[in-house]
């Protein structure tokens, strides 16, 4: 192709046709800037692909650990939930009881058992620990300008916050195990004496029901806290949003 735009370079000057050979610079010119752009329009092409490739493994990550979030999170608010039960249930048997003779009457024995079966389910504690190493290596670095969709780069934004403000209710939560009913468990109950007369005591004292209140409210503060804060539909639109794109 050179050799015969050569030749034909040579045949208009030898023939001394300016205008022609003008006109077939100008052409040349054209030619080589046509194919400039194409260069460049095809290198392009290479890097969106590039660029959209990245962002479909990061995606596909965030898809990934966002489901074993969601598969987490509800365990734990079923977890809760049962434990509020119990410490429901527990108030209003507690109410019933005959403080005065605990282990005489007939309804104290038969409801002893229950008392036992929900005074362990109210102190078992469950926290939530999300997967987010993907979300912290975007967000900390230039390839969060990967994430093309407005909607999931503002969730992804405002995930830890939300994540925070309801880790906040579970610390709260579990800091009342730790520091007060713990070392007051601890110090009140001899778990080698089932009949001990003082874990009877203990048992049934007006500190443990109180305890016991405190422990239900902030179970239901912690379930509350999953609507409230919206962490639920969060975790939900990021899985949608990750996946119309993995799909692809």
């Amino acid at each position: 192709m050179i050799k015969f735009f050569s030749k034909i370079r040579k045949n208009l000057l030898a023939k001394k046709t300016f205008r022609e050979y003008l006109l077939y610079a100008f052409g040349e010119i054209v030619l080589v800037v046509v194919g400039i752009l194409i260069a460049l329009q095809i290198n392009n092409w290479n890097e969106q692909k590039k660029q959209e490739e990245k962002e479909r493994a990061f995606l596909k990550e965030i898809n990934l650990d966002f489901k074993s979030n969601k598969e987490q999170l509800d365990s734990i608010i079923d977890f809760n939930k049962i434990n509020f039960h119990a410490g429901s249930r527990l108030s209003e048997i507690l109410k019933a009881f005959d403080f005065e003779n605990p282990k005489r009457t007939e309804t104290n024995y038969k409801i002893a058992d229950s008392i036992q079966y929900y005074n362990d389910l109210i102190w078992r504690n469950k926290s939530f620990n999300p997967k987010n190493g993907t979300v912290e290596a975007l967000l900390n670095s230039s390839s969060f300008d990967l994430i093309i969709n407005d909607t999931l780069r503002r969730n992804l934004i405002s995930w830890k916050d939300v994540l925070n403000d309801y880790l906040e209710e579970e610390k709260l939560a579990m800091n009342f195990i730790f520091y007060e009913y713990g070392p007051w468990a601890r110090a009140s109950f001899d778990p080698n004496k089932d009949d001990d007369p003082e874990n009877t005591k203990a048992l049934f004292s007006k500190r443990h029901r109180n305890f016991i209140y405190q422990r239900t409210g902030d179970l239901q503060n912690v379930l509350s806290a999953v609507k409230a804060e919206g962490i639920v539909n969060m975790i939900n639109d990021i899985i949608r949003l990750t996946e119309s794109k993995t799909d692809d």
